[in-house]
């Protein structure tokens, strides 16, 4: 009995993969589902803009496509390091750039800006198998195999696509925060229409030349931004160290033989200390001292890296305003680099993609791997991130699903 039925079963899966054998090996080949990936790249949006300010051209793409209401970026909120984990689909514990800015260690210096990108970018990605992409303004693809071009807006992005027909352009528009740190969050209907107006542009572009159809258009942010006006947790903190006995450089000038502590300041403050000037004893002091600040946390080591952030690169300490908090209240613009903006937009819209959803959660590092997804390349191991599988139909077939089991 046991024979005749692992005769029968065999039997079954062999008239079952004769019948379907092809069609399983052309479903779990990799397949292209986008003839071009448009990443447009709105520096500090914050989600909540759809809903506040009259934004068509954004709101037609995303009801027809996937919007992901928690959408996060990684810590700390900044754009330096945030953009390059888009790019690279990787934690910046990983691709060597933690901030903005950081303190080296090995030269006793801060160093500013950061492009020594550790791992491979999209575009150098794309390069090794002979795809094409442009960057249109974006401050850290020079030299990294995209064709680039200095400005975004409509004229570029037409002349870019005229001229080299990429599988993906990347497109940065910093305007948005711009102007949000010089008027605040809460003031941008006039950036915000125009930088609606050249995505609405772009897509009237494709439309007219019949390629509409086959483009997939993802549109992130960085980041999120808050006024800078809320209440402040720790308006002189640097200063209340010093006094406590511990010396504080926040530049390179300021670094001497004795300088026990190096600052930045960005959104957070993001304490290093130098080698040597510590024992256990100070340690635990300047820590007891930063946890009594009220409406605050204090990150180190095991935080740090459970938020996937290198804490050698990042600083040993940072300090970090609760939600509805700042460290230091400024005058009404806006602010960023803290845990309560890294909410961040994320939309993905066109060929390949799912229409009319709402998703949940994605991080920043998901981008990368969806786009080479799209672009039917395989996701290297480097990536971090996962492709978004619930905005794009699901066509794998296997011989399970077949029998439905």
């Amino acid at each position: 009995m046991k024979l005749d039925t692992a005769f029968f079963l065999g039997l079954t899966m062999c008239l079952v993969l004769t019948a379907f054998g092809p069609l399983v090996g052309q479903a779990n080949a990799k397949t292209r589902h986008s003839d071009r990936v448009v990443l447009i790249l709105l520096d500090s949006f914050s989600p909540h803009y759809m809903a506040m300010y009259d934004l068509p051209n954004l709101r037609k793409l995303t009801s027809e496509g996937v919007w992901y209401a928690r959408a996060q970026g990684v810590f700390p909120s900044n754009t330096t390091a945030n953009h390059t984990s888009i790019l690279t689909g990787a934690y910046p514990n990983k691709t060597g750039i933690p901030n903005n800015s950081r303190y080296d260690r090995s030269l006793d210096r801060l160093r500013s800006p950061l492009r020594d990108i550790q791992v491979p970018t999209l575009p150098e990605i794309l390069a090794e198998h002979s795809l094409v992409a442009v960057e249109l303004a974006h401050f850290l693809l020079e030299g990294r195999q995209a064709i680039s071009y200095k400005e975004h807006g409509p004229a570029n992005f037409i002349k870019a696509l005229e001229s080299h027909d990429p599988d993906l352009i990347i497109y940065l528009d910093m305007d948005v925060d711009t102007q949000g740190h010089r008027r605040g969050p809460y003031n941008m209907q006039e950036v915000l229409s125009k930088t609606d107006a050249d995505i609405g542009a772009i897509i009237d572009y494709l439309a007219k030349q019949d390629k509409l159809e086959g483009t997939t258009f993802i549109v992130a942010s960085d980041h999120s931004m808050v006024e800078n006006s809320l209440p402040e947790t720790a308006p002189k903190l640097l200063d209340n160290l010093k006094r406590a006995g511990f010396s504080v450089a926040t530049a390179n000038a300021q670094i001497r033989q004795d300088t026990d502590l190096v600052a930045i300041t960005a959104g957070c403050i993001f304490l290093y200390i130098r080698e040597g000037r510590l024992d256990q004893t100070r340690y635990d002091q300047l820590l007891s001292l930063l946890k009594e600040i009220p409406n605050t946390d204090v990150f180190t080591k095991d935080e740090l890296m459970s938020k996937h952030a290198d804490p050698y690169a990042l600083g040993d300490i940072v300090v970090a305003p609760r939600s509805g908090y700042v460290l230091t209240s400024g005058s009404g613009g806006g602010i960023h680099g803290i845990p309560e903006t890294q909410h961040t937009t994320l939309l993905l819209s066109g060929a390949g993609i799912r229409s009319g959803q709402v998703n949940g959660r994605a991080n920043t590092v998901d981008i990368a791997p969806t786009i080479l997804h799209l672009l039917g390349l395989e996701v290297p191991e480097h990536m971090d991130g996962e492709i978004l599988k619930g905005a794009i139909p699901s066509a794998t077939l296997n011989w399970r699903s077949l029998l439905g089991l």
